[in-house]
């Protein structure tokens, strides 16, 4: 069998691709509308497909949608790794790695630098490419209910849930008296949608973390405001002039957890951000609160100190520099210099 890798477009390989994914992918939902939101609609421009042909026939393909990074006050054009999936019967290994080198090739010669978030599965391939495994994303979560927590660690159901809701209440008391400095001047407004107030935040974020995907208005509406299951927005504003300090994007999730899915601000008003957040989190009902993140220390660092703990780490991030100067490439390799969350991700 005579296997090659084809560099194509959405248009050309749409019936390919969803055939591959349908039948090789778990997908969730419309594929045809998530593949023209990843390589059509992208607000750094359209993505590319490499297709593994054998014998002519699609037998794999690999994605890359576009994104721009920030890496100190330089826009760079970065590729992100997608939807790379080899038909089970073409898995030897020698498919998959020729598919993959040809975009290895591709992006280094066309991007700035590349990234991706590659599963289980595609974590040896892209490893033994030379890309740079920069660590994986941790997961910081606080409990804000504690019933069903002491349920699960110690049985006697009556008797926890009486115990959890006694700390509850003690606990939301404390966080409700650590509101009332920052609400001198700010407080949350939640909204439905992004306004000019976002790109302001965004143009004054340019490189307070070294790198950043670029955050602004369209991309916010892009990447999370078309999904059915669209996140409400928790705006941190200042209460004379309404100006944005913070926000973050927060997604319910099941058993009454809130996902926080992205976050920006410079460190003090992520503090005060989540001071103001998490009692307004338990009063909503929620009865946890998770964020998933890789990069700044700093901000590590401020998750703990607001009592999130670091639990599972477990999605890889690789990366490579392109055409990125020595000195970007060297802060690139340092995974203290990324602000990565979930809005990062090609899903």
């Amino acid at each position: 069998m005579g296997y090659r890798a084809e560099l194509t477009d959405l248009v050309r390989a749409h019936d390919a691709l969803v055939r591959l994914l349908t039948e090789n992918l778990s997908v969730a939902g419309d594929l045809g509308a998530r593949l023209r939101w990843l390589y059509a609609d992208g607000p750094a421009g359209p993505g590319e497909v490499f297709l593994l042909r054998c014998d002519d026939e699609p037998v794999g393909c690999a994605g890359i949608a576009v994104r721009q990074l920030w890496v100190g006050d330089r826009p760079l054009r970065a590729a992100l790794l997608a939807d790379f999936v080899v038909e089970r019967k073409h898995r030897s290994g020698m498919p998959a790695i020729l598919m993959q080198r040809a975009v290895k090739r591709h992006v280094a010669a066309a991007f700035d630098l590349t990234y991706s978030f590659p599963n289980d599965r595609a974590v040896a391939v892209v490893r033994r490419l030379g890309y740079q495994e920069l660590g994986k994303m941790d997961r910081y979560a606080r409990v804000l209910r504690h019933g069903a927590y002491l349920e699960d660690r110690y049985g006697r159901p009556l008797a926890t849930r009486m115990a959890g809701a006694l700390i509850d209440r003690a606990k939301h008391a404390v966080r409700v008296a650590r509101t009332l400095r920052p609400a001198r001047s700010l407080e949350l407004e939640w909204r439905a949608d992004v306004d000019p107030r976002f790109d302001r935040l965004a143009d004054a974020m340019h490189g307070y973390f070294r790198i950043a995907c670029r955050r602004d208005a369209a991309m916010l509406r892009w990447r999370f405001l078309q999904d059915a299951r669209r996140p409400v927005i928790a705006a941190l504003v200042a209460k004379d002039s309404r100006e944005l300090r913070a926000y973050a994007m927060v997604r319910g999730a099941r058993g009454g957890l809130a996902e926080i899915v992205d976050l920006l601000g410079d460190l003090d008003a992520l503090g005060d951000l989540l001071v103001l957040l998490v009692p307004a989190l338990y009063r909503r009902g929620h009865t946890a609160v998770s964020f998933r993140f890789l990069g700044d220390p700093r901000v590590a660092a401020l998750l703990e100190a607001h009592h999130f703990s670091r639990r599972d780490p477990n999605r890889v991030v690789i990366v490579d520099a392109g055409l990125a100067t020595p000195d970007e490439a060297a802060v690139i390799r340092d995974p203290r210099a990324w602000y990565l969350t979930d809005f990062d991700e090609d899903v």
